[in-house]
């Protein structure tokens, strides 16, 4: 398969094994701009991808080039240009959140005269306001994970790796986190987001690859992944019961019939369906039932994400 037109990160058959664990096995994607979603049980491979694509770690084979240098020898060059935020808490808890980003941002070139204010800019963008002075011994896990955000895009990369950044956030730091990706990629950026949680990656990513067993199972446009390829159709029907159970046994006799609901008075089914509507249609007449609905079903991320893993793995 031809590499993406405007890749920003090209894998080519890399193999990572540590011992007798083969983490990365032959894995090769490329790794369009946008927000990126790589997908996939706990030991799948990711966070190894991600430490290999920052030259943390050289694959026993293969190449990995982010924006054309590779990163197996241009390690420096690849990390002043990404922005990591890694999954574990490995802050300093003795510093406060303005010492330790616009320390972060020293290391990754920046003057201290220009570090400082950039990192006050930075702890207000991911919501920190007074509590930057506070050592980060006394922040919260949602609190922690902000500051790794901010340490992250203090020295304004082209590139972010993001491992797990919603890791131990309740539903509102969750959703506040999503906001603060989604308003990064407004600046130009290329996201890569590492993360277990299926909801997550259905509300910001433009693209998911999903990894198991160190190998690539399935990528491409969300959209696209999330447009089904069974022709499911949801019908939605209302009537006496005798005649929705009569509707129901016709309806499989004409197709596959792969489940039924019923909420509200309303029977639900979900069908395959090549053709058209026409015979569903005439079913509901013939049977006296009422038509509510007739539509494409579209599967969540979830569903696709259990076919392409065969229904494996557990976590992140």
């Amino acid at each position: 398969m031809p590499p993406e037109p405007s890749a920003t990160i090209i894998s080519k058959n890399v193999t990572v094994a540590y011992g007798h664990i083969t983490a990365l096995s032959d894995f090769s994607v490329d790794i369009p701009p946008g927000i990126v979603g790589l997908l996939g049980p706990n030991g799948a491979g990711k966070s190894t991808f991600i430490k290999a694509s920052l030259g943390l770690l050289l694959p026993d084979r293969g190449q990995i080039r982010i924006m054309g240098l590779d990163s197996r020898w241009q390690g420096l060059a690849v990390r002043d240009m990404v922005g990591y935020m890694p999954e574990h808490d490995c802050l300093m808890d003795s510093f406060t959140a303005v010492e330790l980003v616009s320390y972060m941002g020293q290391i990754s070139g920046m003057e201290k005269k220009d570090s400082v204010p950039r990192s006050h800019e930075m702890l207000d963008f991911v919501g920190l306001g007074e509590e930057r002075y506070r050592p980060i011994s006394s922040y919260s896990t949602g609190m922690k994970q902000r500051v790794k955000l901010a340490q992250a895009i203090v020295h304004d990369p082209k590139i972010l790796f993001l491992d797990e950044p919603t890791n131990g956030m309740d539903p509102q730091g969750r959703e506040d986190m999503l906001n603060l990706i989604g308003k990064i990629r407004e600046s130009d950026k290329s996201i890569l987001v590492s993360t277990h949680i299926l909801d997550d990656l259905e509300k910001v990513s433009d693209h998911a690859i999903i990894i198991g067993d160190g190998r690539m199972l399935a990528r491409g446009n969300m959209e696209t992944l999330l447009a089904g390829t069974e022709n499911l159709r949801v019908v939605k029907v209302r009537g006496a019961k005798v005649r929705v159970e009569a509707f129901l046994g016709e309806l499989r006799n004409s197709y596959e019939v792969m489940s039924v609901s019923e909420e509200g008075g309303q029977t639900s089914a979900v069908i395959i369906n090549p053709g058209d509507g026409n015979e569903v249609f005439r079913l509901c007449g013939q049977c006296g039932v009422q038509l509510r609905a007739y539509y494409p079903e579209k599967p969540s991320l979830e569903d696709f994400f259990i076919n392409a893993v065969g229904g494996g793995g557990d976590g992140n």
